[in-house]
């Protein structure tokens, strides 16, 4: 009752938050706010790529705040894509594609969550385990797994180009599977952990590093995420900009 309560209150808080949740198939407050903030930053993409598409959550928001944009859902669960499809608008619902996303291309074994939120290639991690308890492996399957530069060799992105990155703790390997498309790549939006929310994540000291090598400088924190039981935020989302394309979003207009 109390988590509901303190929903509706955020809803009537953050301007135009309400009516959105009404009007939108798929409505998140987070994805909500992230996109009026990636605004704020100057972040007006003419792509988006959504890897870790989950129901539709981010792409949603992003057809909404950006509606010019070429939007790209990349979901690795074919039950939870069928939702996603659902979920989406007929113009952005026509590019989903349906694999992991990662260092090579095959297929990987993919943890299924009854959160599917937190679905991952990777193993849960002890502090997943002990800030959600909820967080319980239902199922392992085998999926495809593909490079960012596989599923994009042939596509030439329209600038500016937001990659989004959200798969509970891979995003170092979507990353060294990329190189070819961050040059086409302005921001990439990616969710870092101060946790051990999986076995093997890399920590938020190591992906700036990995961001840096690979020319993307840290920019601002979009959204936090904190646990229910301490309080401690957990995980955040990380802008990062492309230092080679800094120079020319300057000065250009929104679409």
């Amino acid at each position: 009752m109390k988590a509901k309560l303190f929903r509706l209150l955020r809803l009537l808080e953050v301007p135009g938050a309400l009516s959105a949740a009404f009007r939108w198939r798929k409505f998140s407050l987070a994805a909500y706010e992230i996109v009026g903030r990636l605004g704020h930053a100057g972040v007006m993409p003419a792509t988006v790529i959504d890897v870790g598409a989950n129901e539709g959550q981010f792409s949603t928001a992003a057809a909404m705040r950006f509606p010019s944009a070429d939007i790209y859902p990349i979901e690795p669960d074919k039950k939870t894509a069928v939702l996603l499809r659902k979920n989406l608008p007929s113009r952005v619902a026509k590019n989903i594609l349906v694999t992991a996303v990662g260092e090579r291309n095959g297929n990987v074994t993919f943890h299924v969550n009854a959160d599917s939120q937190v679905s991952s290639i990777l193993v849960l991690g002890e502090d997943r385990k002990a800030f959600f308890p909820d967080s319980k492996v239902v199922e392992t399957i085998e999926i495809p797994l593909a490079t960012l530069d596989t599923l994009f060799q042939q596509k030439k992105l329209v600038p500016p180009v937001l990659l989004k990155i959200d798969v509970q703790g891979y995003e170092d390997r979507v990353i060294a599977g990329a190189q070819a498309t961050l040059s086409q790549v302005d921001w990439v939006m990616m969710e870092v952990s101060f946790a051990e929310l999986y076995e093997g994540e890399s920590s938020f000291r190591s992906i700036l590093a990995l961001m840096d090598r690979v020319g993307f400088d840290f920019m601002r924190p979009l959204n936090y995420h904190m646990s229910e039981i301490t309080g401690e935020i957990i995980e955040m989302d990380a802008l990062f900009a492309n230092r080679a394309l800094v120079e020319r979003n300057k000065g250009e207009p929104s679409i």
